[in-house]
């Protein structure tokens, strides 16, 4: 993953109610370079142009906004992680937000 990536990933943290930011998992992590695979992919997938009828970004590119939960939890989710689970996406999504 390139650097440029990487410093996208820390800045598009949780903003606003009405959508999930993300950054990196620990301070260890972010000390070390490292990005969790979890982060990576979900980052990939938002900012896929392919995926904004299902995904995008906010208004202000600090969350990001699930528009067809369905077709999310059926085909995106598959395709990025082992799961088709919302549930347990938001649930591991919310270990990675800042907390405000």
């Amino acid at each position: 993953m390139g650097s440029e990536c990487k410093g996208h990933l820390q800045l598009h943290r949780l903003h606003a109610a009405g959508g999930y930011g993300i950054g990196v998992a620990s301070p260890q992590q972010e000390q070390a370079g490292a990005i969790a695979p979890f982060v990576a992919k979900t980052f990939h997938m938002v900012s896929d142009p392919a995926t904004d009828a299902v995904v995008r970004w906010g208004g202000a590119s600090n969350t990001f906004l699930v528009l067809d939960p369905a077709t999310f939890s059926d085909y995106l989710l598959p395709s990025y992680f082992k799961h088709r689970n919302f549930a347990s996406f938001v649930r591991q999504l919310n270990t990675y937000v800042s907390a405000r």
